[in-house]
């Protein structure tokens, strides 16, 4: 079944979600006001610059009490791997952290998302820790954390490197059948650490999402490539490089969101060549830097005859789902050209 929507004078009036059957409605929201919902805000902001900045002293507060920062590693499981400052280029420099000892660590999750007993008795939920940076340089207020668009685009390839080699791990367990990474970034997506990581989850099964995809594709063989195509329609393509495409999309679960997709690669992340790994990291990023620090998540989907993708949610509008369906602001392609153009000068 193809992909249902309608236009109207050349616009997209509405579109359902082949997944999860929502449909979006594409509405003028230039008038509405969310700020009773945000708490007065629209999401994390650059600090004002006449203000202070935070002091060394606060800064060690708070850093002393954080599982995830330089020094603390023993609040943490036994480490999995890390990666070093040697190992990702320019990141001394650029981070002004000459006396630091890593800059990527893994370990167990002290929380397993699945039951142990469920995956042969083992851990399969795990903590990735992006950067030993817990601010942002020089920050204004303590709210101004590092975020993932801020790390360098050869830091982020080297992040899902990490991640690839932590799914091989768990993937090593023959009680696993599928991985899923996923980031949380900010209070409104749900984050439990303020510190920038990421989660990555071995189930025993197919996880829901996935198998509602694999689904979707196998009454749509061309699914994939319909949507593509309509993001190219409706002007809401981002790039197009190496294999990878990413769109601004126009079905996902929060009225802002992108995808990233490999449409010809239908294997995990484990199996990636190294430049293959660097044109998705680098498409990932290229979102993720657009978006800065607002609050936002991203998953990346792999396996069950999947192409490999990441779905990534900006949570700076409010979650409107009503009786299955959202709300597309007008602007969306608009936003997308002015997207696509700051990625072209960049």
């Amino acid at each position: 079944m193809s992909i249902e929507y309608e236009v109207r004078n050349g616009n997209l009036v509405w579109i359902k979600n082949p997944i999860t059957g929502v449909v979006s409605y594409v509405v003028d929201l230039s008038a509405k006001s969310f700020a009773f919902t945000l708490g007065g805000g629209g999401g994390a902001q650059p600090s004002d610059n006449s203000h202070p900045a935070v002091s060394a002293e606060q800064i060690r507060e708070v850093t002393a009490g954080c599982p995830f920062c330089p020094g603390n590693e023993h609040l943490s499981p036994r480490e999995l791997l890390r990666v070093g400052p040697e190992q990702v280029a320019g990141w001394r420099e650029k981070s002004g952290r000459d006396g630091a000892s890593w800059v990527i660590r893994a370990f167990n999750n002290l929380f397993p998302r699945i039951p142990d007993e469920l995956t042969g008795n083992r851990n399969e939920s795990y903590v990735v820790v992006e950067d030993p940076r817990h601010f942002v340089d020089e920050p204004k207020s303590l709210d101004d954390f590092l975020f993932s668009g801020a790390l360098g685009e050869e830091h982020f390839f080297h992040l899902l490197a990490v991640d690839a080699d932590v799914a091989r791990h768990s993937l090593s367990n023959p009680a696993v059948h599928s991985v899923v990474i996923r980031k949380n970034q900010g209070r409104q997506s749900g984050a439990s650490q303020p510190h920038p990581h990421q989660q990555i989850i071995g189930s025993p099964t197919a996880l829901p999402a996935l198998e509602a995809e694999a689904r979707a594709q196998r009454e749509n063989p061309g699914l994939w490539r319909e949507l593509i195509e309509l993001t190219e329609r409706f002007e809401l393509l981002l790039t197009s490089a190496d294999g990878v495409i990413s769109y601004a999309s126009p079905i996902g679960t929060f009225p802002r969101s992108y995808d990233v997709i490999m449409p010809e690669f239908r294997g995990l992340i484990t199996e990636l060549s190294r430049e293959q790994l660097k044109s998705f990291a680098r498409a990932l990023h290229q979102i993720l830097r657009i978006l800065g620090p607002m609050p936002l998540d991203y998953e990346i989907h792999q396996g069950h005859g999947l192409p490999l993708h990441a779905h990534v949610n900006a949570r700076v509008y409010p979650y409107s789902n009503v009786a299955g369906t959202l709300n597309l602001p007008s602007s969306l392609i608009e936003r997308t050209v002015a997207a696509r153009h700051m990625l072209k000068r960049r």
